[in-house]
């Protein structure tokens, strides 16, 4: 049995969990703060099966990739999982988990898992994924701890 490619990435946010979850289900704000990643959802419309449609860029307007993301579990203020793509080529499953901290922090992971037919072509760019991934944690740490400081 071939492993599944997945990359994960943990971020401590000093903010409590249900302020971290307000941030993560703005999916129409992710355009203010996620690098390449922008949502046309509002938080009330996160619900399992919803559809998202959005775009992915790397900062340059020419390289916009338009993407549909479905929800397909929601379980405040601990978990959302969406996904995206094609079993044809590669479908990614995105989770964000967070986890309240006795410290009063959040402890973000935020991961993806690949299935499909061409994820053996993902597996030498994992470690470079998983940098990127804790950019993404990085930038939401930054809007939730600006938001709450």
């Amino acid at each position: 049995m071939k492993e599944t490619p997945a990359v994960s990435a943990v971020t401590r946010i000093s903010a409590p969990v249900e302020a971290v979850w307000r941030v993560v289900v703005a999916l129409d704000q992710y355009v203010r703060w996620h690098p390449v990643l922008s949502l046309d959802a509002k938080p009330e419309e996160v619900v399992v099966g919803a559809e998202v449609p959005g775009r992915v860029s790397d900062g340059d307007a020419t390289a916009v990739q338009e993407v549909t993301m479905r929800i397909v579990e929601v379980k405040p203020p601990h978990r959302l999982v969406w996904e995206g793509g094609s079993l044809d080529a590669i479908l990614g499953r995105h989770s964000f988990v967070l986890t309240q901290q006795p410290d009063g922090t959040t402890e973000l992971t935020d991961s993806e898992e690949f299935y499909g037919a061409t994820t053996a072509e993902l597996v030498p760019a994992l470690d470079q994924l998983k940098e990127t991934y804790a950019r993404y944690g990085a930038a939401l740490r930054t809007r939730v701890e600006g938001l709450s400081g």
